[in-house]
């Protein structure tokens, strides 16, 4: 531990992150950066931290050679954190002859084992070709099974994922590891040394020499994909790329925190990647199936009742086009508690329908539980009259044994085919429902008119987003759609591979 300069950056955060750190750690110094651009970093000032009474540079003090916490001004994002973290080293603890050997990039949710890093350092030390070391991501809540090793880029289509294609060099040597192995994840017992395309900045040992050479984040990207984008980067300046397996390290697998924002980030992100390493005809063709995909699933979005959802992924097919990286400036409707949600909504009284999509193999019980949710929560506010009516839309393969229960709200069940959406919907054109309700932004049913919509995520049951929707919405929203796909048609058949000068990407 005495050997280790550690650097902590805060990325904005307003919850007293800092003070708490500063308190149970004491730093050597806590600096602030109070830039709002990812590639401008600017260390300002710094405050060494006063002397806790009863604390003496004894036993008690950190074990570390430094440590050192950056306030950043700005949520820049875990691509911005990293090139936080990057460029305070660079100006500030790299020593010239003395120079720095590793830099490890952590994410702030990962438990690490006491061993980690000494695994990735004897790895990057057996070969001065080995330029990033990652570890193996075992999953936080059930400690026995892998969920993420070896990842590879498909250099036709762009997608990145466990196997390499056919046409990958490594193609027959991974399809004998995992003939041995028994496969990418679960609960085997992986060891070894793997060389990949990609392996995870949750947990990701850089040698700096190398980083000074290849560089630092690309700073448009925010987050997602700027790992893979790094890793990519690090084989055109002559290293090599490997994953760990005896470094194991636990966190959350990436895709239970995908929402309608993070997805704007990967979607967006993947783009960019593809631009930077494709070329030609094939970079054409790839850049316009991507956009067609995202402006496909934009109108397909708000024709089922996501209305923000699609504006979201609108955006991310438009912001591609037009360069616009960093944060995206909306995120939808702010959560409100169910009661407050309802009645924002007009969904309220005996006389409001609210209608339930159950698409998901799961969403009877969500809806049941939804309207158990919501009349507790009447009765404690002592407006258990306010109740509305129920309505469940349910898809044919949805499993529904409470279907012919007394007092269970009504069914409308529907079929996957337009013969049966068209004829399950024609009464509600005249008379639409109040508010639909939609779990985990999952629906099937193209409801043609809808007043609000109500989105509950059922990682957080009690609050829902609101949002307005009517014709007048929907062809507003197809009007900016138009637009957009003009711009990505014309921008498909322009695009040229993406050359970055400088140090950040």
């Amino acid at each position: 531990l005495g050997r280790l300069d550690v650097v902590v950056v805060d990325n904005g955060s307003t919850d007293g992150t800092v003070d708490v750190l500063a308190a149970a750690w004491r730093p050597d110094a806590i600096v602030d950066n109070p830039t709002a651009h990812a590639d401008q970093p600017a260390f300002v000032s710094t405050v060494v931290p006063p002397v806790v009474p009863g604390r003496g540079d004894g036993a008690d003090r950190h074990p570390f050679a430094s440590l050192t916490i950056i306030r950043n001004g700005h949520n820049l994002g875990g691509c911005g954190g990293f090139n936080t973290g990057l460029a305070f080293l660079e100006s500030r603890l790299d020593r010239g002859a003395d120079r720095l050997d590793y830099a490890w990039l952590v994410d702030d949710d990962v438990d690490l084992p006491y061993t980690a890093l000494a695994q990735l350092v004897r790895t990057a030390e057996s070969d001065r070709s080995i330029g990033l070391v990652g570890s193996r991501t075992v999953d936080f809540a059930d400690r026995l099974t892998t969920i993420e090793t070896t990842i590879y880029f498909d250099p036709e289509q762009g997608w990145m994922g466990p196997d390499p294609t056919p046409a990958h060099p490594m193609f027959e040597d991974h399809r004998r590891w995992v003939g041995a192995a028994g496969g990418t994840r679960g609960t085997m017992p992986f060891s070894g040394v793997r060389p990949v395309d990609v392996v995870s900045a949750c947990s990701l040992l850089a040698r700096w020499s190398a980083v000074q050479k290849v560089g630092f984040w690309d700073s448009r990207f925010f987050i997602y994909c700027d790992d893979a984008d790094w890793c990519l980067r690090f084989p055109k300046a002559g290293y090599r790329v490997v994953l760990d397996l005896d470094a194991v390290v636990y966190h959350t697998y990436w895709l239970s925190k995908l929402t309608p924002v993070r997805a704007y980030y990967s979607q967006r992100n993947l783009v960019w990647l593809i631009q930077k390493n494709f070329s030609g005809s094939a970079l054409r063709r790839a850049t316009l199936r991507r956009l067609a995909a995202l402006l496909r699933d934009s109108r397909k979005a708000m024709m089922h009742c996501r209305l923000f959802h699609a504006e979201i992924i609108r955006r991310t097919a438009d912001d591609i086009v037009r360069d616009r990286g960093g944060k995206l400036d909306q995120e939808g409707p702010a959560g409100l508690p169910l009661i407050r949600a309802f009645d924002c909504a007009g969904a309220l009284g005996a006389r409001a329908e609210v209608l339930v999509m159950c698409s998901h193999h799961e969403s009877i019980a969500w809806a049941d539980q939804l309207r158990t949710r919501l009349q507790y929560a009447l009765l404690d506010a002592d407006r258990v009259r306010d109740l509305p009516r129920f309505t469940y839309m349910v898809r044919d393969s949805v499993p529904d044994s409470g279907a012919a229960s007394g007092g269970s709200p009504t069914r409308i069940v529907f079929a996957p085919n337009r013969a049966s959406k068209w004829a399950a919907q024609r009464p509600m054109l005249r008379n639409p429902p109040a508010a639909v309700v939609i779990f985990d932004q999952h629906n099937d049913f193209p409801l043609l008119r809808s007043r609000a919509n109500i989105h509950i995520d059922r990682r957080n049951p009690g609050i829902a987003q609101v949002e307005a929707d009517g014709i007048g919405r929907r062809l507003a929203f197809l009007c900016r759609w138009t637009a957009t796909a003009a711009r990505c048609l014309l921008y498909s058949i322009r695009v040229r591979p993406y050359e970055r000068s400088g140090k950040y990407g």
